[in-house]
């Protein structure tokens, strides 16, 4: 008897908490998966204490600071297609690269690579894995995106729910995990999209990759790489080769090499190297995971190289191909 009274005062208890957060759902509204995840994080989903964030980025120096929401005009300033909803905006200043995704006037996420760049008080300054996780918790194994899960976690990266945006943080595999890059995005950035992948103009994508080595290439200690459209040209033949064959390889099915390749583009050159990807979402995750290769690193960070051509091509199922020529004049 006195255990039947006490599992009646336990749901009486429980539904006395629980209806309150019932009764705030529109199920009619609720058919519309947006709204049923926003109010899954404002009614049951833990609150993430952001203090922990503040305090690690008071220690931090940085010269330029983005806010999530804020309004944002990009002027006259390099405007590429991302795989979000918003668009990137290029703030190209050499040491505080940064991208700033833009959706109907506000910030609705960004990348960066520099440690002077702070994005809604993340900052990469001084972090490693293991810092990271001591300011932020377990990472996350998936992320949700529209009816799907994506698992997230790779050896390179690292993502964390923020409650209402994703912090993705890049690691050098070469240098004790140290952080290199980071990809903060508001939520509805990736939770609105069906599709693994959602591939701006390939075009813009190759010029995405473009700058994201430079970006790297000046965080090193080296300098950029001029653009060469004939080394271009051939970089997006190898990728549109590779696309429409369904092959990933340097040597083409025809016995095809770099070589062959540069050379029929008319490249001049002294020395030449190739990196190939596919299958990321975005230059910006094959640019990391090239860099974390140690036979693709030796091409990204090389001394010797001068030029730089980039190509990319989308094959069966919109599978992204990227192509890096690098040429030493």
């Amino acid at each position: 008897m006195i255990k039947k009274a006490f599992i009646f005062v336990l749901i009486y208890i429980i539904a006395i908490l629980i209806a309150p957060v019932i009764q705030s759902y529109d199920f009619k509204e609720g058919l519309n998966m947006q709204y049923a995840g926003k109010w899954l994080e404002n009614h049951v989903y833990p609150d993430y204490d952001r203090s922990v964030i503040h305090e690690v980025n008071s220690t931090q120096t940085q010269t330029v600071e983005i806010s999530m929401g804020e309004n944002y005009e990009a002027g006259d300033k390099e405007v590429l297609s991302s795989e979000y909803k918003g668009d990137f905006v290029v703030e190209d200043e050499p040491g505080m690269f940064r991208l700033v995704l833009v959706q109907d006037g506000k910030v609705a996420g960004g990348y960066t690579n520099s440690d002077d760049v702070s994005l809604s008080d993340i900052n990469i300054e001084g972090l490693d894995r293991e810092k990271v996780r001591e300011v932020y918790g377990e990472p996350e194994e998936y992320i949700v995106k529209g009816l799907k899960r994506l698992r997230v976690n790779e050896e390179g990266f690292e993502v964390f729910d923020l409650k209402d945006s994703y912090v993705y943080f890049f690691y050098d595999l070469h240098e004790a995990d140290k952080v290199n890059g980071m990809l903060v995005l508001d939520k509805e950035q990736i939770t609105s999209i069906e599709t693994l992948y959602n591939n701006p103009p390939a075009e813009e994508n190759s010029r995405l990759n473009y700058l994201a080595v430079n970006a790297s290439r000046i965080e090193y200690g080296l300098e950029p790489l001029k653009y060469d459209s004939e080394a271009s040209n051939a970089a997006l033949g190898h990728s549109s080769d590779m696309a429409q064959n369904d092959y990933f390889e340097h040597e083409s099915p025809d016995g095809g090499t770099l070589k062959d390749r540069i050379e029929s583009n008319d490249v001049a050159y002294r020395k030449a190297g190739e990196n190939i990807a596919m299958g990321h979402t975005s230059a910006i995750f094959a640019h990391h995971s090239l860099l974390n290769s140690a036979d693709h690193r030796v091409n990204v960070l090389s001394p010797d190289f001068t030029h730089l051509g980039t190509g990319t091509a989308y094959g069966g199922e919109d599978v992204p191909y990227y192509t890096e020529n690098y040429i030493q004049k």
